[in-house]
Parts: C-alpha cells; structure tokens; sequence
C-alpha cells in the first residue's frame, strides 16, 4: 500500500483583485435582483431631485457586461490611473537625483530616528492638506517617500498608508473648510457657507488625534517586535538595489543640488494645494505639477535626457499593480451605473429613515452615508445625489442640516478608509504594497472608534439644536 501524507492547505486571504472581481460579480448578482430606477436631476445635471425617484426597465448585467466592464472601468479611472504613472515615474526622476534620501538622513539624523516625532508630524501636515481637499490625492503622490523613509525607521508598510492616506482622510472626514465636501453640502443644502465651523473644527482634532494615537500604538508594538507587524517590516533589501539612491545614502551630505530639488518638491505642492482650495484644481492638475516637477528636478539634478527617461518609466513600472486595480474597482461603479440600481440602492436605504424616533433617525443617516459611499466614493458626486434627498428628510425629522451635511461628511469620508471602490486608498495600498485584507484588520477597529465619536456629535448636536 501507497503510503500518502496530505498537508492541509493553510486558507490563504484573496489577493486585492479577487476580493474586487468578487465584488463585481455580487454587483452583477445584484442587477438581477434590484430593480433599475433612476432620480430627476436638476439642469446642472448633476443635482437629484428629491421625490422623483422612479422606476425603469431593467436592464441586468451578463457575461458581455462582466467582459466589459473591466475596460470601462479603466476608462472611468484613467484620470486617477494616469496620474499614478506619472506620480511614480516623477517620484523615481526625484529619487534618483539622491535629494530624497539626502533630506530623510537629515531629518533622521537631527531627530535620532525617533519616529515618535517624525511619524506624527508628518501625520498633521497630512490632515491639514486632507482639510483642505487635496490630502488624499497629495497622499498618493508622497506615498513613495513614505515607503523609503519608514524602511529607513524599520517600520511597516501598513504605516505608510496609515501616515500618508490615513491621516489625510481623517483631517478631510471632519474639515471645515472642505471644498468638495462640507461647503458643496451646504450649498446644495442651502445652508450659510462657512457657518457651522466651531463644531467642525472641535471633530477635525477629534478625528486627527485619534488617528494619530492609534497609529503610533501600532508602531511602538512593531518598532519592539517586529514579529507584530502585520505585514513585516521593512528591511533594506525591500529598496531596490540598483537605483543610484540606496539606503547607504543614509550618510549623504545635503547639497545644492539636493536642497534646490527639495525646494522644487515644496513648491509643487504648495502651488497645488492653493490651486485646489482656490481654482478647484483637482487630478488633471496634478499630473501636470508632477511632470513639471520631473522636468526641473532632472534637470538641476544633472540626470540627463536619457537617464532622465529611463527613471521615468521604471517608476511608473512600479504603479502598474496599483494603477490596474484603480480601473477594476472603477468597474463596480460602471456596472450600477449602466444598470440603472445606484439610485435604487439610496432611495431604498434612505426611506426607512423617515420612520425612525430622531435620535435614530440622526444615527441611521450617518450609517446610510457610509453605506452610500460603497456605491459613490467620491465626495463631491455623493454630495450632488444625497444632500437634495437628506436635507428635506431632515427638515422632517426635525433634524438640523448641519446635522444631516455632518452625517453625509463623516459617512463618506470615513467610508472611504475601508471601501475598496475608493481609487486612491487603492492606489496607496497598492504603492506601499498592503494587502486589502491586512489594511482592513488595522484601520477597521479605528474607523469604528471614529464612528463612534461621529455618533456622538450627531446626537449630541442634534440635542442642542445646532444650527
């Protein structure tokens, strides 16, 4: 007799494009199930109607949709999934001047590589540019620099999207003075611009402080044994070995060169965030300030017009992972879209609501937005679709508006720490690298703590009248 050892086959978690092409077929499921039904909007064509949701025909999702949808899902995300090339191949130009390592040894060997300082001041620079409206996408574009410099502070790459998207999506979830959020809620609302801030601002360091707290726990547990990390920590051969700037760098004198780069790097975002909050500028204009960026720093960095190339597309070789799994996840939107249930799902989830003791009714418009959000992650599309339906619902319910703007702004900034249709907390754990599933085990515990402080205020705020 054959003698036959069977191992047992340890259960291995779904790679990131699993988990999304699951997703998509739930979604296609859904088409069969759901039916299509569609609000009025307004001329701007991008305003609903409240109170005109109606059916329409059907129209559900086959193979050939199935097929499809992957390539619309890319054109859909192309903005986001272009300009991750570019940042990468941006980024790589920088890298390869030696600025980047030069500054990171610096501010390594004026703080003792002490992350306790590095990783929180880095973390509310983030939040401040997330309450402006362009942390998250600045997230993506720093993201690199992130991987190198907590390598370098033997940290994870868990903490890479915890200091850069993390915190940026905190200080966005709870902003004031959002543009794309809170202050295009309250103007669809017909709210004071502006009014409401006190509150706001009390929740921003709420949010930001939480954050922080919960992120610096998780690296003192790694920093004393790494063993911890969810992830493993970094090590240097994680760092290509055959880029002209190795973690050997480490003890590079800042030069000329190095300091003008740097200088170069700043200007580039300072000129992009002012153009946000500002001009509205959103990706495209991003692209534009990293190829700018590219360009002068190669240039001063002596790289040549060869080198300069070669850098370029060995960085965007470097976001393909990434920047392919922006474009499935964009085929989940494509899918409800054309089937005509996005709006079947929100009028469903939000009448319920008008049933509800106010209390609840606050609560279950928060829980509603996150919900939303699985279907529109964008902020300012959520605004345009949810805001006309939940400021007459709160009128109703007795419930003030800055509650209901408040309810949609933590639902669909919290939402987007977890939800994997968000593009770029996609982009950025591609970029550093972090499974779905390790992300999820981190930052849920978190987003449920800020949940709860997001409760809190609701009820609180609705107690008091707020106005």
């Amino acid at each position: 007799m054959k003698n036959s050892t069977t191992k047992s086959r340890k259960f291995e978690f779904p790679d990131t494009y699993v988990i999304v092409i699951i997703l998509i077929l739930l979604v296609i499921a859904l088409t069969y199930i759901l039916p299509a039904g569609t609000y009025d909007f307004a001329e701007d064509g991008k305003t609903v109607l409240p109170g005109t949701y109606h059916y329409v025909e059907d129209n559900p999702a086959g193979i050939g949709e199935f097929l499809n949808s992957f390539f619309k899902g890319m054109q859909k995300g192309s903005t986001t999934i272009f300009l991750v090339f570019m940042i990468g191949g941006a980024f790589q130009i920088l890298t390869d001047t030696g600025a980047i390592d030069a500054a990171l040894a610096a501010l390594i060997r004026k703080t003792k590589g002490n992350y306790k300082i590095i990783i929180p001041a880095v973390m509310i620079m983030m939040a401040i540019l997330g309450a402006l409206g362009t942390g998250n996408n600045v997230a993506l574009a720093f993201a690199p620099i992130m991987v190198i410099l907590c390598a370098k502070l033997k940290l994870d790459p868990i903490v890479v999207v915890a200091t850069m998207y993390f915190a940026a999506n905190s200080g966005f979830s709870a902003s004031p003075i959002n543009p794309f959020t809170v202050l295009l809620a309250q103007n669809i609302a017909g709210v004071q611009i502006m009014s409401g801030s006190g509150p706001r601002i009390l929740m921003w360091f709420i949010f930001v402080t939480i954050t922080i707290v919960w992120t610096m726990r998780y690296c003192k547990k790694i920093y004393k044994d790494p063993s911890k990390s969810l992830v493993g920590v970094y090590s240097e051969d994680d760092l290509d070995t055959d880029e002209d700037s190795a973690l050997d760098a480490v003890a590079e004198k800042m030069s000329i060169r190095h300091t003008l780069n740097l200088l170069v790097l700043t200007i580039t975002f300072i000129i992009y965030a002012w153009g946000g909050v500002k001009y509205d500028w959103g990706l495209p204009a991003l692209g534009a300030a990293m190829m700018a960026m590219a360009f002068v720093t190669g240039i001063i960095g002596g790289l040549g017009p060869n080198k300069m190339a070669n850098s370029f597309v060995r960085g965007a070789q470097k976001m393909v992972y990434s920047g392919l799994l922006i474009g499935f996840a964009s085929a989940i939107n494509v899918l409800m879209t054309e089937s005509n249930i996005i709006h079947t799902v929100i009028h469903h989830l939000s009448m319920p609501l008008q049933n509800l003791p106010t209390y609840l009714a606050t609560i279950g418009m928060y829980i509603t937005n996150v919900l939303f959000n699985l279907v529109i992650s964008s902020g300012s599309g959520l605004a345009y679709v949810v805001m006309p339906i939940m400021a007459p619902f709160s009128d109703l319910l007795g419930i003030s508006r800055q509650v209901a703007i408040s309810a949609y702004q933590f639902g669909d900034g919290l939402g987007n720490a977890l939800v994997p249709t968000a593009g770029l907390l996609m982009g950025t754990l591609g970029i550093a690298k972090v499974p779905y599933d390790k992300w999820l085990r981190f930052a849920l515990p978190c987003t449920i703590i800020l949940s709860l402080a997001a409760i809190v205020f609701l009820v609180v705020m609705t107690a008091i009248g707020w106005t």
